[in-house]
């Protein structure tokens, strides 16, 4: 088994390095990871610049909301076909250079002269995160195979979720001292750190295991591109749907949250800094999620965090200053633990397609979440933000009653 995924992670030529397996896993995971923080790095940006974007171009919350329903749209729609594309070509294309389209967009977007304008750098950002990801994710769970795979989708995701997290403090120091006219400028040292670090570290081949060679696990062999999809997404159903439902209601929170603060009289710096504080413990979460449930169970994981979140978010949304931001934090950090459980439980369930279940669960969820922004931004217009994220915080308790009656529990006994 050794010598079969030694040679697996090369794509058949064996990854000859002093300590073998273990350290090209790390390197593998490694190079990966510092591509996830540098591509999610830049489209929390969009929520960050959007009550000044808002201000500046005069926008409505329903037109607001859209930017993020753009972005989510972009990634429904390409993530799935990016994963699948990735699945049937072995060459890390799209997780070595989709983050620079990302990025694009991201500076762009700060100089934007209109609200078309806008969109289309929006567009870019979903294009190029929306390319990533699959592919990341499944480099990342076969690196780690069976025994640690929670562990290295988890650090993984944690180091996209660094990214996110630091990215409103990032976008603010750049608006303080560069200013946006120059933002653009900064893809010139991104595109030397791409150059230099990450190709060093992956392999110059994808993952592929036994399962995606002899077409097992419910592949047949020779299928078509939309008949595997297809295939695949009835298999992770459950968790697609589960996934949306929870990242509806953490979407929801991020993208309003600094327009909750300022609105409450903060100001574009506050806002950040609450963003950063929320988005940042996503990242520790994320490791302890994956860690948690290598030790306890996925299953019983995620049910406690989904009901934990809202015990802490509706109180958050009610209160002010300190003791809610702690709150905001405490409840977005219960959500994101549970995004690399979801993700080691599809590609379990579909090894020969890692990066296509990966697409389904995280992609697509994320994609129809961000979408959810444009009627919560709608509603929000009519009773009011802080009524509409108080229904919004609640979404994560129909998620846990969705584990149980779709079945999950008795499928992860099985396993």
């Amino acid at each position: 088994m050794k010598k079969s995924m030694d040679a697996g992670i090369l794509g058949g030529t064996p990854w000859r390095i002093p300590g073998g397996l273990e350290l090209a896993r790390l390197k593998s995971i490694s190079g990966v990871s510092i591509m996830h923080f540098l591509n999610d790095l830049h489209p929390t940006l969009l929520p960050t610049f959007l009550p000044e974007i808002t201000a500046r171009l005069s926008l409505s919350l329903a037109e607001a909301g859209f930017m993020s329903t753009l972005f989510g749209i972009l990634n429904l729609i390409v993530q799935p076909f990016a994963g699948r594309m990735a699945d049937r070509n072995d060459k890390p294309v799209f997780a070595l250079y989709a983050p620079l389209f990302t990025a694009a967009g991201a500076y762009l977007l700060a100089i934007a002269p209109s609200y078309g304008a806008a969109l289309l750098f929006v567009a870019m950002m979903g294009a190029g995160t929306a390319s990533f990801h699959p592919q990341g994710h499944g480099l990342a769970g076969f690196v780690g195979g069976t025994e640690k795979m929670g562990l290295y989708i988890a650090v993984f995701s944690a180091a996209g979720s660094l990214g996110a997290a630091l990215s409103p403090l990032y976008a603010v120091t750049l608006l303080h001292t560069i200013g946006p006219r120059f933002m653009p400028f900064m893809l010139i040292p991104l595109l030397i750190l791409v150059a230099l670090v990450p190709r060093r570290l992956m392999p110059p081949r994808l993952a592929k295991d036994e399962a995606a060679r002899d077409g097992s696990h419910g592949a047949a062999k020779g299928e078509s591109f939309f008949s595997g999809m297809s295939r695949v997404l009835l298999i992770c159903m459950p968790l697609v749907l589960i996934s949306i439902v929870r990242d509806s209601s953490y979407q929801g929170i991020r993208v309003f949250l600094p327009l909750l603060v300022t609105g409450r009289g903060g100001s574009i710096a506050m806002g950040g800094t609450a963003l950063f504080a929320f988005t940042f413990a996503g990242a520790a979460s994320n490791l302890a999620g994956g860690w948690l449930s290598d030790r306890f169970g996925k299953i019983r994981i995620i049910t406690i965090m989904l009901i934990l979140a809202p015990a802490f978010l509706f109180p958050a949304i009610l209160m002010n200053g300190i003791i809610s931001i702690a709150l905001f934090v405490l409840g977005g950090a219960c959500i994101a633990a549970t995004n690399p459980i979801t993700l080691a439980m599809a590609q379990e369930y579909v090894p020969e397609s890692r990066s296509t279940a990966s697409s389904l669960v995280m992609g697509v969820s994320w994609g129809i979440a961000n979408m959810a922004a444009s009627p919560i931004g709608m509603v929000a217009d009519r009773i009011g933000l802080t009524k509409t994220l108080c229904i919004t915080a609640l979404a994560p308790l129909v998620a846990a009653a969705g584990i149980i009656v779709s079945g999950l529990v008795k499928r992860a006994r099985v396993k």
